[in-house]
């Protein structure tokens, strides 16, 4: 099984959370446990909501650290830049110099929604796994057609027209994938939260349903969560398929397309409200392309094998958007859809969930622009095979630390 996280919280929450984190004073976590590490933090909470604090520690099994990592890790589902900066996971594949990697719209707003949640709250909701119990209860519970999973209703209709504009555009099987979206105000319902406890810990019946509702009271307390709809909750959009999978939890799930409030309300709130959802879909289409092409093989490894499928992604899905049979999208339409990319772009050069710098994004899309622009044949869909073939041999080109982001500059290699 694979599934990809397309969109995510980015490093600035990760550093949001070095301030003044809960105090989780009643755990006996071990030495080199994640709790462990902030056993002497100061606290900024009250002393109710420590209290409650003490009491989810309490409750937790002593492997719970090891099913929650197995639950985020063992079906290839990544883990967000906020769980990699925690873990202070490090390979040094790419030396972070050579490349011009600052910070993005996407980041300013992440600051934003962040500055009224107790950075306490933050962390214990983050090693507790319960910022992932949006994505994976949609993931695991959501179908197309339920009631909890319905697209917001101002992009339920231009969604689900691209959609099925980009199932029929491309050359490979795509009507079995599903459109869905996930909600953060999933996180205060006790049942589905309860769920979610026995997925990430292993706790069933009344010490599941108390569990759930300790959580549901640290999100409720804290006003800065907005009861769960806060966008940290759900940002992130993803593409998921159970192929090769065995568990009997995920294998039997369908293919899946599945949006975050979250990620929509910050493409709005950057300005990109208008192309930048079309682009997103654009991308994740273009993730189901690579499993029915068998495509996110190679001879790459860790964070560079990431980046070249998240890259290839960001091209195809330009291609998609710009292509006559696609979107047909116009050249100032085509820049926003670059700056969707750009915006989304990473620094977190040693996490295996690297989607490429801002600028390696733009280029990419610029690639997929360019083949469009560069064609004999506007009518003429490459199939997705040679546009891969296109794709690899361009991609040392496009994570170059000076590679060009202009779609001009590509126009003789994408020929």
């Amino acid at each position: 099984m694979k599934k990809t996280l397309a969109w995510s919280v980015t490093t600035v929450a990760a550093l949001a959370l070095s301030v003044g984190t809960a105090l989780p004073s009643q755990a006996s976590p071990g030495p080199s446990s994640p709790s462990a590490k902030y056993l002497n933090a100061k606290s900024n909470v009250s002393a109710k909501d420590q209290a409650t604090i003490d009491r989810i520690m309490k409750r937790l099994p002593a492997n719970w650290e090891t099913r929650r990592d197995n639950v985020l890790k063992k079906h290839n589902i990544e883990a967000s830049p906020v769980q990699d900066v925690l873990k202070a996971k490090v390979a040094n594949v790419i030396n972070p110099g050579d490349y011009e990697c600052g910070p993005t719209k996407l980041d300013a707003y992440v600051d934003s929604i962040l500055k009224d949640v107790d950075p306490g709250n933050l962390f214990l909701l983050s090693i507790l796994g319960a910022l992932d119990f949006p994505t994976y209860d949609s993931l695991i519970y959501g179908t197309s057609k339920g009631a909890d999973y319905q697209l917001p209703a101002a992009y339920k209709a231009p969604l689900t027209t691209t959609f099925g504009y980009a199932q029929r555009f491309w050359d490979v099987r795509l009507n079995d994938v599903q459109l869905m979206a996930m909600h953060g105000s999933m996180i205060t319902d006790p049942v589905r939260v309860a769920r979610m406890v026995t997925l990430f810990y292993g706790l069933e019946g009344q010490d599941a349903i108390d569990m759930a509702n300790d959580i549901i009271s640290v999100v409720k307390g804290d006003a800065g969560l907005q009861n769960g709809e806060n966008p940290i909750f759900t940002l992130n959009a993803f593409a998921f398929s159970a192929v090769g999978e065995t568990d009997p939890v995920f294998k039997n799930l369908k293919d899946k397309m599945i949006f975050g409030d979250g990620i929509l309300a910050a493409l709005k709130g950057i300005g990109l409200n208008q192309v930048g959802p079309k682009a997103v879909l654009g991308h994740e289409m273009s993730h189901h392309v690579q499993y029915e092409d068998n495509l996110f093989d190679s001879d790459l490894t860790g964070p560079e094998a990431t980046r070249r499928t998240e890259l290839m992604a960001d091209a195809f899905g330009t291609y998609f958007v710009t292509h006559k049979k696609g979107l047909g999208l116009g050249p100032n339409q085509v820049l926003q859809a670059q700056q969707s990319f750009y915006d989304v772009g990473d620094c977190q050069f040693d996490s295996s969930g690297h989607h490429g710098t801002p600028n390696q994004r733009r280029a990419a899309s610029a690639w997929g622009a360019a083949v469009v622009a560069a064609s004999n044949n506007p009518n003429k869909v490459l199939p997705s095979m040679s546009l891969d073939k296109k794709f690899e041999k361009v991609l040392p080109q496009l994570v170059a630390p000076d590679a060009p982001t202009s779609v001009k500059a590509y126009m003789s290699v994408a020929k």
